[in-house]
């Protein structure tokens, strides 16, 4: 799509004429497109370009170290992020708040079976688990209504919000490791 694959980054105006470089394009030379924080490097110059902070060279090696932080925090691989405790294979466990994804959907949940409530509704992942009960599952829901499938109390368009307070459940409280029931892909 882009010539030579090349990231390009620039902010909300002075992307020029068609056929003229971004004036930030060249700081694209500084991200390694293979890198696995590449998401989250990229939200990180999304959030200062959307501040308003001038992308620098200085800005985006930050925005690069800040997108690596997220990622290892996200994938838990520093260990120092606290980790829920484990769901067991059957049974009632302490209640937790589940976020599944079906489509571009969001299911926000709460249950104390997640085993049998994931056969339930079979999604095609589970995205995140938090600790919390009706409470906070009444509390998520009302934080993004905005985002609510009309005609359904449970079920959110998978807005940007969402993803990152989904981003940020995982990174508090680990990504999901216990194989569960879902579609097959």
């Amino acid at each position: 799509m882009y010539e030579n694959n090349r990231l390009h980054l620039w902010g909300g105006e002075g992307m020029g004429h068609v056929g003229e470089a971004a004036p930030t394009a060249h700081l694209a030379d500084l991200i390694d497109p293979t890198d696995p924080a590449i998401t989250q490097i990229m939200q990180a110059i999304g959030r200062f370009t959307e501040a308003g902070v001038e992308l620098t060279e200085e800005m985006v090696t930050a925005a690069v170290k800040l997108g690596q932080v997220e990622h290892r925090r996200w994938t838990m691989a520093d260990g120092n992020s606290f980790r829920a405790d484990r769901v067991p294979a059957e049974g009632r466990h302490k209640p937790v708040v589940y976020y599944v994804r079906r489509g571009a959907l969001i299911k926000i949940g709460t249950t104390t079976a997640l085993r049998r409530r994931m056969r339930e509704i079979l999604p095609e992942e589970l995205l995140a688990l938090e600790p919390g009960d009706l409470r906070i599952e009444n509390q998520r829901h009302r934080q993004f209504s905005a985002l609510r499938v009309p005609g359904q109390r449970e079920w959110f368009h998978a807005g940007a919000v969402l993803q990152e307070h989904v981003l940020r459940v995982r990174g508090t409280h680990g990504v999901p490791d216990q194989p569960l029931p879902t579609l097959p892909v």
